[in-house]
């Protein structure tokens, strides 16, 4: 697709109602030359539905309804453009370098939804409207910038993959009525397409794809995103961004959004918040392995001062050095803190902070998917190996350390699961 078809069918989305928009350019109509092709690896076929796929992302999905919280209505709209997207790239990956797993493309949309929900939260709009207008108008900005990170990436993960038929052997074991070549990715779900041609298993091929996924998206890919907005969108949710006496700010900022160019009354900050958050998405699961980890992190405490990882290993080597000799225990390689016991102190933050600031590092080892667990009668908290070995440095000279097993903490843990805070 050249850049001005791309703007050609930007214009057409930003002024649906004017009658030289009606036709838009599609990708068929260029001439892009070969480009190698990239073998992906193979998934399941058509057995394999979107309530199975979302099933397995069901704690992130849920992270996103909750960060939403829509009213019914226009929950029914997200969910449903969610089910559009899922059955549309099935298990696709989302890029060679990140998300490569069999269905990655639906969880960086979600990571890329979340974030992008997150960010439009602390951005202001709606400056001309009085304060209960403002309050109403909520859920729909909410629900904007979820559907707009929801699919923000899917123009390029459908033109950039291609999933061909069968291999020879198997071709040849099929009635000639299903010899079916490629996907038509513009025009069909590929949920769809598997099912119609009953095909158990495929392998997705890269091609053409930016090798840096941390590149801005280029409106060559980000228009794809408008050509399957009307399959992937309900007509409600298209409604529902352009109510009666608006001034297009909210349907505008859509697909700004969608396609990473500011135009007319689009919120510039919205708009840049939806490409940070695929970023975001991308960076997190290069640095975690999966954005997942950071979205269950909590968020920054009201009041907690902003530190650099300085300061936050002085208030830890306070900690540990006020440390008595009875208080030092050890799992296996890992510290055990008297929680919030030893960070009770006037020269230090409050232990919350901390705690915060600490697991945010990654300094923290959950025992039992809990952060604060019980042991012995008393809440303790466990640091990583590596930060223990650290911390040896600063414990009391000659001080006693009694280790225990891991799995004693992990039965401790458990039994006070319903006495202590979750992470």
């Amino acid at each position: 697709m050249t850049t001005s078809q791309a703007l050609s069918i930007i214009n057409h989305w930003l002024h649906p109602h004017n009658a030289d928009n009606e036709t838009a350019l599609l990708p068929n109509d260029a001439q892009e030359p070969e480009q190698p092709i990239k073998s992906s690896s193979g998934c399941a076929g058509y057995q394999v539905g979107t309530g199975t796929i979302l099933h397995q992302q069901q704690k992130l999905v849920e992270q996103v309804n909750e960060q939403l919280n829509l009213p019914t209505e226009l929950q029914l709209m997200f969910d449903q453009t969610l089910d559009n997207l899922t059955h549309w790239l099935h298990l696709l990956p989302a890029h060679p370098q990140h998300h490569c797993e069999p269905a990655g493309a639906v969880r960086h949309a979600l990571e890329t939804a979340f974030w992008s929900v997150t960010a439009m939260q602390q951005i202001h709009r709606d400056h001309d409207l009085y304060p209960d207008q403002r309050r109403a108008r909520e859920p729909l900005w909410r629900l904007m910038a979820g559907v707009a990170g929801l699919l923000y990436d899917c123009g390029r993960m459908t033109s950039c993959l291609v999933v061909q038929q069968p291999s020879s052997k198997q071709a040849e074991e099929q009635p000639a009525e299903l010899s079916i070549g490629q996907w038509p990715a513009f025009e069909q779900a590929l949920g769809s397409w598997l099912q119609q041609h009953r095909i158990t298993n495929y392998s997705p091929h890269w091609k053409q794809c930016d090798t840096n996924p941390e590149k801005p998206l280029t409106p060559e890919y980000t228009a794809i995103n408008l050509l399957l907005l009307p399959q992937l969108t309900p007509q409600a949710f298209r409604n529902a961004l352009q109510p009666d006496g608006d001034n297009g700010t909210l349907w505008q900022t859509f697909i700004s959004a969608l396609t990473g160019q500011k135009t007319g009354h689009g919120v510039s900050q919205i708009i840049n918040a939806v490409e940070l958050a695929r970023l975001k998405s991308v960076k997190l699961h290069f640095v975690r392995g999966e954005a997942l980890n950071q979205i269950m992190k909590p968020a920054k405490t009201e009041g907690q001062p902003e530190t650099g990882k300085d300061d936050e290993l002085k208030w830890l080597e306070k900690v540990i050095s006020s440390l008595h000799s009875e208080d030092i225990k050890w799992a296996k390689d890992s510290l055990l803190l008297p929680w919030p016991d030893s960070a009770e102190s006037e020269n230090l933050p409050e232990p919350d902070i901390l705690l915060k600031q600490w697991n945010q590092r990654g300094w923290i080892r959950p025992v039992g998917n809990l952060i604060i667990f019980r042991r012995n009668g008393r809440t303790v908290i466990a640091l990583q190996p590596v930060i223990s070995q650290q911390c040896k440095q600063w414990l009391p000279s000659g001080s006693f350390a009694e280790e225990y097993s891991e799995e004693s903490a992990g039965e401790s843990a458990g039994e006070s699961a319903g006495e202590q805070h979750d992470q």
